[in-house]
């Protein structure tokens, strides 16, 4: 799969139903790929001084089979501009920026470096503006006009189309690691939104959210999780207590990430083929409640070499995700 990315933006009218309107004719033109976009960003204009802020958001086109050309993507793009904003030039005589209806800017086309008078791919001025480098991170984690390199360069950066990534659609009809992250109150929603990123990249059954852990839909959650609050299954529970009781009755093995005298070191546990392993993960303060500590099958440590007792949260659990998927992902 490879992919265009465009970035949508206004600062005069109703903006936000200009970049609608284009987002939506956009993915007409385009029938053949799968439109993704990010969320909006509010900014001052770059390059002159206006007392309108702009609306932009990106959009990502994904291809799976033969791509439109670099040229006729511009010509579809200039297109939709006329239409929705005739008569409304992006600069004045003089060369200079100017407040405008309507802008859609092609910043990158995996697998193509352009220059010439009509288009230049990726776009110059990319990386000196926050509204396009913002949505970009979202369509195309870790992207920057200094990544895109040749096909043949083996320090250049994997886009999400080198990486081949699952739309939502796709990962939720998949099977899944049997694997799955229980949250006891978990407080901080960073922290909750950064275990379904996680539970994301290692095809987690579910998440399963406790007590005071936060749920989706929450801007602070998806802030860290970055849409995977969407793909991750994740259920609910009052207390820990009965979400260990349901999946103890659905055969799963218990296991508390938590220091205990009997504790195991995370390197040393081997899950068995085909076992389900529920890992629960603690308060960041208390830890893991000492009722489900005492009725967990396996207890398990992550060796630790520094000064303090204890890493954040969610970085145990990725930790300790990775080594169990790690595991049962070959199985």
């Amino acid at each position: 799969m490879r992919s265009i990315y465009l970035n949508i933006g206004s600062n005069r009218g109703d903006s936000r139903a200009l970049v609608e309107e284009a987002v939506r004719r956009v993915a007409a033109a385009f029938p053949q790929a799968l439109l993704r976009r990010s969320h909006a960003v509010t900014s001052q204009p770059w390059g002159y001084q206006s007392e309108n802020p702009f609306l932009n958001l990106g959009v990502a086109l994904d291809f799976d089979g033969e791509m439109p050309q670099p040229l006729d993507v511009l010509a579809a793009t200039q297109g939709i501009e006329r239409a929705l904003a005739p008569d409304s030039p992006h600069r004045n005589a003089d060369g200079s920026y100017r407040d405008r209806l309507l802008d859609i800017d092609i910043i990158h086309i995996d697998g193509v470096r352009m220059d010439t008078p009509e288009l230049t791919l990726p776009h110059p001025r990319a990386a000196a503006r926050r509204f396009v480098m913002e949505p970009m991170q979202v369509l195309c984690p870790g992207w920057s006009p200094d990544s895109v390199a040749a096909d043949d360069d083996p320090h250049a950066k994997k886009t999400i189309a080198d990486m081949a990534r699952d739309d939502v659609a796709t990962f939720r009809a998949k099977p899944k690691t049997p694997l799955c992250v229980v949250l006891d109150n978990i407080r901080s929603l960073n922290n909750i939104g950064s275990i379904f990123r996680t539970a994301d990249a290692f095809m987690l059954d579910s998440v399963v959210l406790c007590g005071i852990s936060a749920t989706p839909p929450d801007p602070a959650i998806h802030k860290t999780a970055l849409g995977a609050e969407e793909s991750v299954a994740w259920r609910y529970f009052d207390t820990t207590a009965e979400a260990v009781a349901s999946l103890r009755a659905q055969g799963w093995t218990i296991c508390c990430l938590e220091q205990v005298h009997g504790s195991v070191d995370l390197d040393a546990f081997v899950p068995a083929p085909g076992q389900k392993i529920a890992l629960v993960s603690g308060n960041e303060v208390a830890g893991v409640d000492p009722a489900i500590v005492r009725g967990a099958d396996v207890w398990l440590e992550i060796p630790q070499a520094g000064t303090k007792h204890s890493l954040n949260v969610a970085v145990s659990t990725a930790i300790a995700l990775w080594h169990l998927y790690s595991h049962l992902s070959r199985r």
